[in-house]
C-alpha cells in the first residue's frame, strides 16, 4: 500500500478550509494562512507560517486568485504575510501546484522547475460552480428585487454553463425568461426549456422590456448605447468574471442600478464551492493522462 500524499492547502478564503477538510478524506493535509477557528477539522494540521516545521509536499494548493502582487498569497485569514517563495523549498521532486488565475505568481513556480495547474480551467469545476453561482444570483435578486421572481421580466445574456443553469432555476420560480445568445443552437435550448430568445445583436433594441437583466458574458455587452434604452429601475446583475459585461462609467452616470457578483460560490456556498475545488484537485491528481497519478 502506497503512503498517503501529503498535501499543503496555502491561504484563500473560508472555502479552502473545507477545500483542506475534503482532500483530508484521502491524503494527510497540512494549512498555512487559517486560524483554528476558521478551520476546526482536527483532520488538517495547521501551521502559521511555511517555517513551522512543515513536511515536504506532494502538492501545493493554493486560492484563485493565486496572489495580487505575485509575491503573497492570497490569504485574508492570516496573521502573517505569506510569500509565495517561501512554499518552493517545501516541495517534492515533481510535485505540483494547483491555484486559480495564476497571474504572475506563475513564472515563480516554473523557474523553480515545479508544474502549475490551473483547477478553475478545469471543465468538471466550471460545471460544477454553475449551480452554487446560480443559486446564489437568485439569493441577490430576492435581496434586490422590490417585487418576486415569480412573473418579472427577465433576460440573461449568454446561455453558456451559469446561463443555462439560471435560466431553469428562473424558470421553474415562474419568471418569464428571455436569453439572448448569439448561437442559434444555445437559443434553440433554451426555447426548448420555455424561454423565450433573442439575439446578443438585438439587446438594444429590448433591453427596456426587462426588469431584470443577468449578464454572463465576459465582455461589454451592455455597453452605454444598452444602458441608455433600460428602464432606470431596471436590475442588472452581473455574473460575468473581470472585466465583467457592463459599461460601469456609463451605468454610474446614468444612474443603473448594477450589482457585479464575483466568486459567488464562495460567498453564499462556501462548504459545496470548497468541496468542488478538493474533488476537481483530487482528480487532476489521479489522472493518468494529467501524470499526476498516486
Amino acid at each position: 500500500m502506497k503512503p498517503k500524499k501529503t498535501i499543503l492547502v496555502a491561504g484563500g478564503d473560508l472555502r479552502y478550509g473545507y477545500t483542506a477538510r475534503t482532500l483530508a478524506e484521502r491524503y494527510d493535509v497540512h494549512a498555512v494562512g487559517f486560524t483554528r477557528q476558521i478551520l476546526p477539522f482536527e483532520e488538517v494540521t495547521l501551521a502559521e507560517t511555511a517555517a513551522d516545521g512543515l513536511p515536504m509536499c506532494d502538492a501545493l494548493v493554493l486560492p484563485m486568485p493565486v496572489s495580487e502582487d505575485g509575491v503573497l498569497v492570497a490569504a485574508p485569514f492570516s496573521r502573517q504575510n505569506l510569500a509565495l517563495s517561501a512554499f518552493i523549498p517545501l516541495m517534492k521532486p515533481g510535485s505540483v501546484v494547483f491555484g486559480g488565475k495564476f497571474g504572475k505568481a506563475e513564472q515563480l513556480f516554473r523557474e523553480a522547475g515545479l508544474t502549475t495547474m490551473d483547477y478553475l480551467a478545469q471543465e468538471e469545476m466550471s460545471t460544477r460552480n454553475a449551480v452554487p453561482t446560480a443559486e446564489g444570483a437568485i439569493q441577490i435578486l430576492l435581496e434586490e428585487m422590490p417585487r418576486t421572481i415569480y412573473g418579472s421580466r427577465v433576460l440573461i445574456a449568454g446561455f453558456g454553463r451559469i446561463g443555462s443553469r439560471l435560466a431553469a432555476m428562473l424558470h421553474a420560480l415562474g419568471a418569464e425568461v428571455t436569453v439572448a445568445a448569439r448561437d442559434v443552437t444555445d437559443r434553440v435550448r433554451a426555447e426548448m426549456l420555455g424561454c423565450r430568445t433573442i439575439s446578443v445583436d438585438a439587446l438594444r433594441e429590448h433591453a427596456g422590456a426587462f426588469e431584470v437583466i443577468c449578464n454572463t458574458i465576459p465582455a461589454r455587452v451592455l455597453t452605454r448605447e444598452i444602458l441608455k434604452t433600460m428602464h432606470p429601475e431596471t436590475l442588472v446583475l452581473d455574473l460575468a468574471s473581470k472585466p465583467g459585461g457592463v459599461d460601469w462609467e456609463a451605468a454610474q452616470e446614468l444612474g443603473r442600478r448594477v450589482v457585479w457578483a464575483l466568486s459567488l460560490p464562495g460567498k453564499t456556498a462556501p462548504v459545496t464551492a470548497g468541496e468542488i475545488i478538493a474533488k476537481t484537485i483530487i482528480h487532476m491528481l489521479e489522472s493518468p493522462e494529467r501524470g499526476c497519478q498516486s
